[in-house]
């Protein structure tokens, strides 16, 4: 970088990704450059504004109150640059941006190939990476993602933009010659059986623990698993029973054999999909692909629940705004 009163991009960015960051290291990380050239950015900066920016010595580190004025141009900048890359190549013949998207797996087991097929032909190049929400949820504040359709909609992070999708109804699957019991119900279940659940650090599992604090009742888990598939393993086994949501009963009908899909309390309690990426960065791509996920669900994957249990059609629905809690 030369030593001028111009400020280039490159070093709003290295910034900006400090600004988000615990530690310099951190942020060389996430930008792909080392540390020595994260701290040199932050001298010549210094140098160019005449003040001190970021106050290393704290941990973790933070910005004064110049680097926060700074912080916030930058962003404003690099959004900016982004939105004209997007309007030049929109206005030319091929005009189409690559996107990264993470997915996690409940909905990609059903839905991604539809998704991939609808949204290909708008971009030059699509990456889809699946799996777990904490590792996806990651990679999108790395900058490693474009758009994160996620179960989580990462509160604690009000730069992001969201866009509500679809709600997904928690349900109980239940053993074949327990499901039938007069007095059948959460609590009658958890005083009768033993139950299976997700494990703790999953998403699901921790919706598990609020719905149990809703319910008022203990459960007993016997099996604690990271796999949908095997979850309903267990439970068409007769070891126990579960709760899970209507999207990943879709991937796995035949293992619903030996058991029973029932409503848990009139269904109130879901969890909700949300498209997540960052704000004014992508034009209106996050708006079109969270109406393609909705289509998606609402036209072939609902109709799927529904074959597994009618009455879900009308706890699973598309949603434009996340419910109050």
């Amino acid at each position: 970088m030369k030593n001028s009163n111009n400020i280039e991009i490159s070093a709003l960015r290295v910034f900006a990704a400090v600004g988000e960051a615990d530690s310099l290291t951190q942020a060389a990380e996430r930008i792909g450059i080392t540390q020595s050239a994260v701290s040199q950015t932050i001298k010549q900066l210094e140098s160019q504004t005449g003040t001190q920016l970021v106050l290393t010595r704290s941990r973790p580190i933070k910005l004064t109150p110049s680097g926060q004025v700074l912080k916030g141009y930058a962003d404003n900048l690099i959004n900016d640059t982004k939105r004209m890359l997007l309007d030049v190549r929109g206005a030319s013949s091929e005009g189409n941006l690559p996107l990264n998207i993470g997915m996690i797996d409940s909905f990609c087991d059903v839905a991604g190939v539809q998704f991939m097929q609808q949204v290909k032909p708008f971009t030059s190049k699509l990456a889809l990476r699946t799996g777990l929400v904490s590792p996806l949820t990651q990679d999108l504040l790395n900058r490693d993602l474009d758009l994160l359709i996620t179960s989580d909609p990462i509160g604690e992070h009000p730069e992001l933009q969201r866009f509500a999708l679809l709600r997904d109804p928690i349900v109980m699957i239940v053993p074949d010659e327990y499901a039938n019991h007069k007095e059948v119900s959460p609590a009658w279940l958890a005083e009768n059986l033993p139950f299976v659940r997700y494990n703790r650090q999953s998403r699901l599992g921790s919706l598990t623990d609020l719905i149990a604090r809703r319910l008022n009742i203990e459960l007993d888990a016997a099996y604690e698993l990271d796999s949908t598939q095997t979850l309903l393993r267990f439970v068409q086994s007769g070891q126990g029973w579960a709760l899970t949501s209507g999207l990943c009963l879709v991937r796995y009908p035949e293992l619903l054999k030996g058991s029973q899909v029932m409503p848990l309390t009139n269904g109130a309690n879901a969890r909700h999909l949300t498209l997540v990426c960052r704000n004014n960065e992508l034009g209106d791509w996050p708006a079109k692909i969270a109406s393609i996920c909705r289509s998606i669900y609402t036209n072939d994957i609902v109709a799927q629940m529904k074959k597994i249990a009618p009455w879900l059609e009308q706890q699973a629905y598309s949603i434009t705004e996340m419910p109050a809690i």
